[in-house]
């Protein structure tokens, strides 16, 4: 029969044959080293030399279930083919960026063989308008030392007698001519044509011209920059139109070229 007490009782300790118990408060366990690691990949050689090194040694009687290799090889063959689309996309974003680069250098080179090539039009453009008169924006006109000098003025829908009033550069009035019968619209003036007390000297004047209707007050009407354009210049690779012996007009600012 069975002695409960004896076994309820703790178990005593035997010095001879077991080691002293643990006594004081836990420690903590030692880290675990870290696990070994290859820091080379796998690749598909080596997955095959591994599986049919396996197939090799495997059991006979608990050989290797078919269902798990073909997931092995299904996992290997789609794990195989992202990294070859992988490497595909890298190669075709490549080949983007170079044709990228490439069409940007093309555009370049492309505009800047266009300025080039407006520049060399515009030029030869510029030389074709020496000696006709130029008209641009503004109310100048250049004097010769003949005394000649071409004015341009529209005059709009008002018809009736004219008044040409020339000034300098200092804003005095040098002289002041009367026009006969002006008609509507654009239409030039030779200065030369008319009596001016004392005569024009040569060089740059500022214009202002008029029209009295059925013998009422004078109306300023438009005018225009207008001058026989004598040479050409370039300037930061733009055509100056040369205008007299002093007068220079960008040949951007040309609207009109007359005979």
């Amino acid at each position: 029969m069975i002695d409960t007490a004896r076994a309820l009782a703790p178990a005593r300790y035997n010095a001879t044959t077991e080691p002293p118990p643990v006594t004081g408060p836990a420690q903590p366990s030692a880290p675990r080293a870290a696990l070994p690691t290859n820091s080379k990949a796998m690749g598909r050689d080596e997955f095959l030399k591994m599986l049919v090194a396996q197939l090799k040694n495997q059991d006979p009687l608990n050989p290797m279930d078919g269902k798990e290799m073909a997931a092995q090889l299904a996992q290997f063959s789609t794990v195989e083919q992202l990294v070859t689309m992988n490497k595909s996309l890298e190669a075709q974003a490549a080949a983007e960026a170079d044709t990228k680069a490439a069409i940007e250098s093309l555009e370049k080179t492309q505009t800047e063989r266009s300025d080039e090539l407006a520049q060399l039009i515009e030029g030869q453009m510029a030389m074709g308008t020496v000696g006709k008169i130029g008209v641009a924006a503004g109310d100048t006109t250049f004097v010769d030392r003949a005394g000649k000098g071409t004015i341009v003025v529209d005059t709009g829908s008002l018809a009736g007698t004219g008044r040409i009033t020339v000034t300098d550069a200092q804003g005095r009035t040098v002289g002041v001519a009367s026009v006969g019968q002006v008609k509507p619209g654009q239409q030039s003036f030779e200065l030369g044509d008319y009596t001016w007390e004392p005569k024009l000297p040569a060089g740059t004047y500022k214009y202002k011209f008029e029209v009295a209707t059925d013998g009422g007050p004078y109306q300023s009407v438009k005018t225009y920059t207008a001058g026989r354009i004598t040479g050409m210049k370039y300037d930061n690779g733009n055509p100056i139109l040369l205008i007299g012996d002093s007068m220079q007009l960008p040949m951007a600012q040309l609207i009109q070229l007359r005979s």
